[in-house]
């Protein structure tokens, strides 16, 4: 979409300046559409790792999702509307989960640090720095191992542009983790991004991995930090991809709910429903 500027003077908030801003720039598109009352904003979405022909629903009005039967109109309208596609996404702002058939694909979470946590005084086994070019191979296979972990099943290439697109953005951050000296993973944040409906920069946390299982939880707690600081001013959001597969699945939701029992919270999720 284009992006349109406006020039009122209104009493709106920012919030819902941006909200109406941004369902006016759909709605010249020609996306925005309406079920049971609740509007939504659709368009079509090809997997760009799995191929899968999707349509996504990246904005509906809040009541939408807790409305059992507009869901089930929504299902019903786009399939009418997109008979080649095989599945529809949409995003779900907060936490709240939806009935079959759908099912939760992708869940982004913002970090939240507690306030007064006590630093431990124990010397760290494992110490961050900052990456620098001659650590580009390292993250580059990292991220191809994390790419082929969130989808199972599928041949993801080393030089998919998907992978490719992250390593050379212009606002990648990455950090080393390693143990007496030796590489042992990394955090890569992407520290310029923009949520398209809301407007609002944040930094991603797009993948942390690490290979040695002994110091797994001590090294991604001080990835996290070093993400943290290194973008203070703005929110910091990952996410966790939540694979078809029942078993890749329960491990997903175990990685979520270990998340948000610490500092991170649920911004918004995209559910998956097939026809």
């Amino acid at each position: 979409m284009n992006t349109t500027e406006w020039h009122t003077t209104d009493e709106r908030t920012a919030d819902e300046r941006t909200a109406d801003d941004y369902l006016e720039r759909a709605r010249q598109a020609g996306l925005v559409a309406e079920v049971r009352g609740h509007r939504y904003v659709a368009d079509r979405y090809d997997d760009p790792f799995t191929d899968r022909r999707q349509i996504l629903v990246e904005y509906c009005d809040p009541g939408l999702p807790a409305d059992a039967a507009a869901l089930g109109a929504l299902r019903d309208q786009l399939r009418e509307h997109h008979a080649t596609a095989e599945a529809v996404l949409l995003r779900v702002t907060g936490g709240a989960a939806l009935p079959a058939p759908w099912r939760p694909r992708l869940t982004y979470i913002c970090h939240e640090p507690s306030a007064g946590t006590t630093p431990s005084h124990t010397r760290p086994a494992v110490s961050v720095r900052p990456a620098t070019p001659d650590d580009d191979a390292l993250v580059h296979d990292w991220l191809v191992q994390a790419f082929r972990n969130a989808y199972p099943g599928q041949e993801v290439d080393a030089h998919h542009s998907g992978i490719e697109a992250v390593v050379a953005n212009p606002g990648r951050l990455s950090f080393i983790a390693q143990v007496a000296g030796v590489p042992i993973g990394h955090g890569t944040v992407l520290a310029d991004e923009r949520d398209e409906v809301t407007g609002e920069a944040f930094a991603e946390l797009v993948d942390i991995l690490i290979d040695d299982a002994e110091h797994r939880r001590e090294a991604t707690s001080a990835l996290v930090d070093a993400a943290a600081r290194a973008t203070a001013g703005r929110r910091l959001c990952g996410h966790v991809v939540h694979p078809h597969e029942p078993g890749q699945a329960r491990q997903a939701d175990v990685v979520l709910q270990t998340l948000l029992s610490a500092d991170w919270s649920v911004d918004h999720a995209f559910w998956e429903s097939t026809w």
